[in-house]
């Protein structure tokens, strides 16, 4: 099957989705991931960055955090890093990528350079999302479990291919973009806890750019990229002649987004604690227990989602978005999860710190879920209370998913909480009401001019402070 040949010919030649399904969810996972934009770039790490690329000169492109412009691989850079700084970005199942942390960051900076309206970006996000779908769904379960990471894997390559489309680029230069991004696609899991996770989403943005550009200037490459021997799946994955079977379907029938959806988050932490927060919360709000009634919490998730989870004992705000332990100590203790609660200080808090070591966490075999990434067993919590009570719960789909959706209050909320402080209050009701309406918008620059801020830096303390400020008063 020439798998890069038949996606870059689809992401090349297929028409605008007039689909409202899929319009109105582009929208919505835009207005999200503008948000996770907007609060990561106070992060130590974005700030970093920024202060990296400020030396490279300057563009025509919006770096969130920043005053200062820069062109757009860089803009990519920064603005991704800052989208995923936070673990507060959306998760996208058939890619098993943070999809919107990778594709906006690259696509908003093109849009502001060849003045794009919000139609186009509506149609190259969609169309990106679509060569997530197909190319992860070609490469895992496998790819994932060996330790890639798939948002700056598969998604710097469905990327390259956005942003082709954002550009015009033709059949041909399409495939090339493709093939580009294959040789810029790299990203292990060991940076998981670090600002080296985060960074992976701004790498995969800024060579998706760079990719679709050089592909757009006549840069050729491979045809065979993704199928070939030596190739994407030969070499990320392990060969497997049924891979890419899932094409003999017509792509885009439905649409990825349609069929599978997005799943924005409601805490700020790796998407594999949120099914197991989801169940304890419940079981919590149920039964009317507090902390200071649990005698042992045990729960049950995916071979990848354990692995995903890998502190049990986090020292840090960066290690604590992926903990078990620390999460649901937070869950138990104060019956949610917040930005403020991903500090260093809140980290060593000994309150949270003396429920982590009540829970365990298992796995199902490697092998139990399949090779499919659509695919899901549900994940299980059993809370063993101190008077003897046992209650147990299960859940397939979190809250977010298009299964158990937010609704336009939660939406509107996260907007909120992410962007207030940043965002002067005019600045924020007019990039809100041009995200809302995204499609209407005439110039990309017209969003972008409302998202210009300085954003210092610290570790989360200006969340902890808002919080404390609010349970003041």
């Amino acid at each position: 099957m020439d798998v890069t040949k038949i996606l870059g010919e689809w992401a090349a030649e297929s028409p605008e989705t007039t689909s409202e399904v899929a319009r109105q969810r582009a929208r919505d996972a835009i207005l999200d991931v503008v948000a996770c934009m907007v609060a990561g770039a106070g992060d130590e790490g974005s700030a970093r960055v920024r202060a990296t690329i400020a030396p490279y000169g300057g563009g025509r492109c919006t770096v969130f955090g920043s005053t200062a412009k820069a062109a757009a691989p860089w803009a990519a850079l920064a603005n991704g890093m800052a989208a995923h700084a936070l673990d507060f970005d959306d998760n996208y199942l058939p890619g098993l990528t943070h999809a919107s942390a990778v594709l906006i960051p690259a696509l908003l900076p093109l849009a502001e350079e060849i003045d794009a309206t919000g139609k186009q970006l509506i149609d190259a996000y969609i169309v990106g999302l679509e060569m997530h779908a197909a190319i992860g769904r070609g490469v895992n379960r496998a790819h994932y479990d060996m330790g890639w990471h798939g948002t700056s894997t598969v998604g710097c390559i469905g990327t390259a291919a956005a942003c082709g489309r954002l550009l015009g680029l033709d059949r041909d230069a399409m495939v090339n973009a493709i093939s580009l991004g294959v040789s810029m696609a790299s990203g292990p899991k060991v940076q998981f806890g670090t600002m080296g996770k985060p960074y992976h989403a701004g790498m995969a943005a800024k060579n998706a750019v760079l990719a679709a550009q050089l592909a757009a200037n006549g840069f050729q490459a491979r045809d065979v990229a993704l199928e070939g021997k030596l190739g994407f799946r030969d070499l990320y994955a392990g060969m497997d002649d049924n891979a890419w079977d899932h094409l003999k379907k017509p792509l885009g029938d439905p649409l990825a987004i349609e069929e599978f959806g997005l799943a924005p988050k409601l805490y700020p932490c790796c998407g594999s604690t949120h099914r197991v927060l989801d169940v304890v919360l419940a079981l919590r709000d149920e039964h009317g227990f507090d902390a200071d009634e649990v005698a042992k919490v045990d729960t049950l998730v995916g071979f990848g989602n354990k692995r995903n989870l890998m502190y049990d004992n986090p020292q840090q705000e960066m290690e604590a978005r992926f903990s078990m332990n620390y999460c649901i100590a937070l869950a138990l203790k104060f019956g949610r999860l917040s930005l403020s609660d991903f500090t260093p200080d809140a980290v060593q808090r000994p309150e949270v710190r003396e429920l982590m070591p009540l829970v365990t966490m298992d796995a199902y075999d490697k092998d139990a879920e399949g090779d499919d990434p659509t695919f899901r067993l549900p994940h299980v919590v059993k809370i063993e209370l101190k008077d003897g009570r046992v209650v147990e719960q299960e859940s397939k789909w979190a809250r977010g998913t298009i299964h158990n959706p937010f609704d336009e209050a939660d939406l509107s909320a996260k907007f909120r909480d992410c962007c207030e402080g940043f965002l002067s209050p005019d600045d924020y009701d007019a990039a809100e009401r041009i995200l809302l309406d995204l499609d209407s918008l005439g110039s990309a620059r017209g969003l972008t001019q409302h998202l210009i801020f300085e954003a210092g830096s610290d570790h989360g303390e200006r969340f902890a402070d808002r919080y404390d400020t609010i349970a003041a008063e």
